[in-house]
């Protein structure tokens, strides 16, 4: 109730706004120019005054130099003594077609930019600064190359090079259990350093994925944009399974929340951000799907009208803090991406009411709009949704919204050498500070804001921007991911793979050549290209500049891609595979014909197998046994990186102890089933008795669960039992898991006469390599056995059949006692 009553409170405080007149096409001419001098006058204070140092000090007209000035904390974590604020402002220099200057400050960091000084910085910082401002600047180098602007025919990606420095220097910071990284690292020493902090906020962690993927994309090595993405699934997956909304830090060794307020604003903001915009550029619907859901929560929870307030992760009807914070400013914006304009509106409406009270929006403010923390550091959070609803809205009131911004800017924040934060809005005082933001983000946007189309020297709809406003081409999305690392092993002549499963496995590392052994051929694996009409929504305002661009992109990317390497016959030519690992599918009769072809042999085994073998001598000419050949070498590789990898899961290695369901409903005799474990997703038994009860729920033997399964199938909290065929066993688990099952098994669809009891030392489901998102439990059983349970299910007469996933050990044999104690999993009871 009191929540209720301060938001009415404030909803009836909000000034209801005029209607504004159009604004002449001088005037927002003269404000773009406007806001062209005022972003000069502060790069040229930097340069002049502060140059090669991190940040400039606008009040004492010097350099920021950490170690020398007065420590401010965490805030000295972004200065890495890599001049910070130079790399900031590349790409804004070429928004603004200040090509001579963009072209001047990129000479200036190949000349003096280092990135390995004895500092530890912030992996969050140094990632969305410096490293998405090198590849933003990148990008708009080759762009602008490309559309002939002298100033830049010199450029030959050497930023690109550069980044790569910077990507390698972060690495280390995600070598974790749980593929959360590290919050901080030393660029020069790694993790090796004093104590390391093992919580991380969740932005930070969650926040990598757009420029390790760019970072992929662009150099061919997969590590970056694989870790980033295992960063961002230990986030969801840590998520309050029952709300769906996330806490604001996160012990990285073990995934559990230490500090479990939500909202939309500081600690989190970015990271839902990343999730859309990672859909945006990419096209992976997954993120949108994560979006989606993250979206509906906050607006049942966090979204109180125009506020957004901060709740409890794990009882979100209660409001954790009393006031709001600024980040959250750029919320509007991010819905104006999404396409709820309407609530885009109202927010913004009140951010903007908030700044007209006290001229700046402070760092923290009440629900009744009061000043609770009152500093401001020139932040562009509420310029970058205002520049947003503009663009989605066309309407002339975010013009004034702007004008209002830049008038207040130069009043009360222009000093001599630059723009100084301001202290504290209520006095209208000073500190010492511009961060680099203020010329990456706060100018760069307002410039936008007021720049007509003929103005412009890029194209804005060609980019999305990362959090920092760095420029990111869609084309992107056209550029495969690279095939990501994983063992190397010697060829073999056969494989045995489950007979009735495509193998969708990623390929491996490099190969040797029939004709060479030992060199240097890598397997080429791309993603399908986010190139159809379908591949963005229509609800979503952007929509229709995104699918133009796909559809003009579907070509290799012009910006530095270094295409995946060729194969090579024997006899020096060059051509392209028909097929790859990811694409075989064993029922498909044109790809038994070109695997014959390849002289690649196809057999049943008795015991349900495949054995798949390849002899030269069988194909059809040279030429198709070499290609014949490397298909064997993929196949080998993605099995052995199975084996060696447990299919990404968590329970030790390619091997497994045999597993058991428990029949626990009653009246039920012999009630142990053995049963084959997977080498995917947690193991049960493993380093402790992890086990999994639960009601069962049982898949119609038509429903092969290869697709997202209906909602109303009620899997939730329940074990589901699947029959086998038509995709991958992870597949299966993985849309399981989506709709909330909490264990799974996979039922054989061929009656055989196996001896049950040694199915589990015959047979084991294996994975593929990007399995590590697979966090419940799977078993596989015999056809007999599956039957006789829904046997079992079919005569409980309308009472609920419980079961239980274990390994070979009931709870209280020898051996087998589990003791009792807290439940993993990220934050909250259920």
């Amino acid at each position: 109730m009191a929540l209720k009553n301060a938001v009415l409170a404030a909803c009836v405080s909000l000034v209801l706004v005029a209607v504004v007149g159009a604004i002449t096409r001088a005037e927002k001419q003269h404000y773009k120019n406007k806001v062209v001098e005022m972003f000069f006058h502060a790069y040229n204070s930097y340069m002049n005054f502060a140059y090669p140092a991190d940040e400039l000090m606008p009040l004492s007209c010097k350099g920021r130099v950490r170690g020398v000035d007065r420590s401010r904390g965490s805030v000295d974590e972004a200065l890495g003594s890599f001049s910070l604020t130079l790399i900031d402002s590349l790409d804004t220099l070429a928004v603004l077609g200040a090509l001579d200057e963009f072209s001047e400050a990129i000479q200036l960091v190949l000349r003096d930019v280092r990135y390995d000084s004895d500092l530890v910085v912030s992996v969050f910082e140094t990632n969305i600064r410096v490293l998405g401002g090198l590849l933003g600047a990148h990008f708009a180098a080759v762009a602008l190359k490309e559309k002939g602007h002298h100033q830049l025919s010199w450029y030959s990606d050497q930023l690109l090079e550069k980044a790569e420095e910077v990507g390698q220097r972060l690495l280390p910071a995600f070598n974790t259990s749980t593929g959360l990284p590290y919050p901080k690292i030393n660029l020069l020493r790694g993790m090796e350093y004093g104590d390391v902090d093992k919580t991380t906020c969740t932005a930070c962690a969650g926040t990598n994925i757009l420029e390790f993927a760019a970072l992929s994309r662009l150099t061919g090595n997969a590590a970056y944009e694989t870790k980033a993405r295992r960063s961002m699934e230990a986030i969801w997956m840590a998520r309050h399974r029952g709300h769906d909304l996330v806490g604001t830090t996160i012990d990285i060794n073990n995934g559990q929340w230490t500090r479990k307020d939500s909202g939309v604003g500081a600690g989190i903001d970015s990271y839902y951000e990343y999730c859309l915009k990672y859909y945006i550029l990419l096209g992976d619907t997954e993120y949108l799907h994560r979006f989606n859901k993250h979206y509906t929560a906050i607006k049942k929870y966090i979204s109180n009208g125009p506020l957004l307030v901060d709740v409890n992760m794990a009882a979100p009807n209660k409001m954790s803090r009393s006031f709001m914070d600024s980040l959250l400013a750029f919320w509007p914006g991010l819905q104006v991406l999404w396409g709820d304009i309407g609530a885009a509106i109202h927010t913004h409406d009140m951010l903007y009411h908030v700044t007209q009270r006290h001229n700046f929006l402070p760092e923290a403010f009440t629900l009744d709009f009061k000043v609770h923390w009152g500093q401001h550091p020139l932040r562009p959070e509420f310029i970058e949704s205002t520049y947003f609803l503009y663009m989605a809205t066309g309407d002339p009131y975010y013009l004034d919204v702007g004008k209002t911004v830049i008038d207040n800017l130069n009043e009360h924040a222009r000093v001599y050498c630059g723009f100084a934060g301001i202290k504290d809005v209520k006095l209208n005082t000073h500190e010492d500070r511009m961060d680099s933001f203020v010329l990456a983000e706060t100018f760069k946007y307002l410039y936008l804001l007021f720049s007509e189309e003929e103005d412009l020297v890029l194209d804005m709809d060609d980019f999305v921007f990362n959090t920092e406003a760095h420029l990111f081409p869609l084309s992107l999305a056209t550029s495969p991911l690279p095939p990501s690392p994983s063992s190397t092993t010697s060829p073999s002549s056969s494989v045995y793979v489950n007979a009735t499963e495509s193998t969708d496995q990623s390929g491996g590392p490099d190969a040797a050549t029939p004709t060479d052994v030992g060199g240097n051929e890598s397997v080429v694996m791309t993603r399908p290209l986010v190139c159809q009409k379908d591949s963005f929504a229509a609800p979503y305002i952007q929509a229709d500049r995104y699918r133009r661009m796909m559809l003009q992109q579907c070509t290799v990317s012009r910006f530095g891609i270094r295409p995946p390497p060729q194969r090579k016959r024997s006899d020096g030519s060059v051509y392209q595979s028909r097929l790859s690992v990811s694409s075989l599918d064993f029922s498909d009769r044109e790809q038994l014909s070109l695997l014959k072809d390849m002289g690649i042999v196809i057999q049943a085994m008795s015991d349900g197998r495949v054995q798949i073998s390849h002899t030269m001598q069988l194909a059809r000419n040279q030429e198709d046994a070499e290609e014949g050949w490397y298909l064997m070498q993929e196949i080998i590789k993605a099995m052995d990186a199975q084996r060696a990898m447990g299919g990404g899961g968590g329970g030790g290695g390619g091997t497994r102890e045999a597993k058991q369901v428990w029949i626990l409903s009653p009246d039920v005799e012999d009630d142990k089933i053995a049963v084959g474990p997977a080498l995917f997703g947690p193991d049960l038994g493993g380093d402790k008795d992890y086990q999994v009860a639960a009601g069962l729920v049982i898949l119609e033997e038509s429903s092969k669960a290869c697709s997202t399964l209906p909602g109303d199938l009620g899997l939730s909290g329940k074990i589901v039992l699947i029959p086998r065929g038509g995709c991958l066993f992870v597949q299966k688990v993985r849309e399981a898991q989506k709709m909330g099952a909490v264990g799974v098994i996979i039922e054989d669809n061929v009656l055989t006469d196996h001896n049950a009891d040694s199915l589990p030392q015959t047979f084991s489901m294996s994975g593929d390599t990007t399995s590590g998102d697979i966090q419940i439990p799977s078993v596989f059983m015999l056809a007999e056995d599956g039957a006789r349970l829904r046997d079992v299910a079919a005569t409980s007469y309308g009472e609920e059949v419980f079961v239980l996933l274990t390994w070979t050990r009931k709870k209280g044999e020898e051996g087998g006692e589990e003791e009792e104690g807290e439940e993993e999993g990220g934050g909250g009871s259920g």
